[in-house]
């Protein structure tokens, strides 16, 4: 049994973590793919993150870093230079706790909308409220890039909005902090529109033991899922990890 973990901060860890230790502990669980989204354009630690078999890293700039991201030139291949070509663009979007204001977030992310649509590459989107406006962008351009909403916050009825555009919903440990919620998404949205994720450092599933979130949690995280889907485990990690492969790759 493997898992894909298509959501995790492997350079964002607690000071002290041997980066090592966490993928030792990930690989024995079945973790063997993992995408590492950018937040302030490329991950940190990219060479050490590439020497990991399984890791592969997207480039983004979420709407929270937007202010600290001025140095950084708007143009068609941002990522030059990085050392890296990312499998995704992100992570990014709207986030209404974020610091500048939701026009310019909007023009962030409408840049990297036209990037990955360019580049052929899935997008992966940062939603907290602003769920409309995202969506609106969306649908008005001619050909919208793959979209990924990580650990779904909005509504069921807003995520059938998105999954009828296109595109996939990630699922967190977050979501088990509201199962009512979490099972109406697994009964009402078709298992090929859902892929897994740990957030890891952050949004740990309230019953992992850790000291922090880490990609190890996704067996557990499946098994949880797996449950409250009523599908056997090995089953649920075969869909899921395809659904993976399916965006982000062979």
């Amino acid at each position: 049994m493997h898992w894909f973990d298509t959501h995790c901060h492997l350079d964002r860890l607690p000071v002290g973590v041997e980066l090592s230790a966490i993928m030792a502990r990930a690989v024995a669980v079945g973790v063997n793919r993992l995408v590492v989204p950018g937040v302030a354009g490329a991950p940190a630690r990219v060479a050490e993150l590439l020497d990991f078999k399984g890791v592969e890293l997207a480039w983004g700039i979420h709407p929270e870093y937007i202010s600290e991201c001025k140095s950084i030139v708007y143009d068609s291949e941002p990522w030059a230079g990085a050392g890296y070509k990312p499998v995704a663009l992100g992570e990014c979007g709207l986030d209404r706790r974020a610091k500048c204001s939701v026009e310019e977030q909007e023009r962030v992310f409408a840049w990297h909308l036209q990037l990955a649509v360019k580049h052929n590459l899935p997008v992966i989107v940062h939603l907290v409220g602003h769920y409309q406006r995202a969506f609106d962008m969306l649908a008005a351009m001619a050909t919208p890039p793959i979209v990924v909403l990580h650990s779904w916050s909005g509504s069921v009825e807003m995520a059938k909005r998105f999954v009828a555009f296109g595109a996939v919903i990630s699922i967190s440990g977050g979501h088990f902090r509201r199962p009512e919620k979490l099972e109406r998404l697994l009964g009402e949205l078709p298992i090929s529109t859902l892929l897994l994720e740990t957030d890891a450092p952050d949004m740990a599933a309230p019953f992992w033991q850790g000291d922090y979130n880490e990609p190890a949690a996704m067996s557990a995280i499946g098994a949880a899922v797996a449950e409250k889907a009523g599908l056997a485990v090995e089953e649920l990690a075969e869909i899921l990890y395809n659904n993976s492969l399916r965006i982000f790759g062979q």
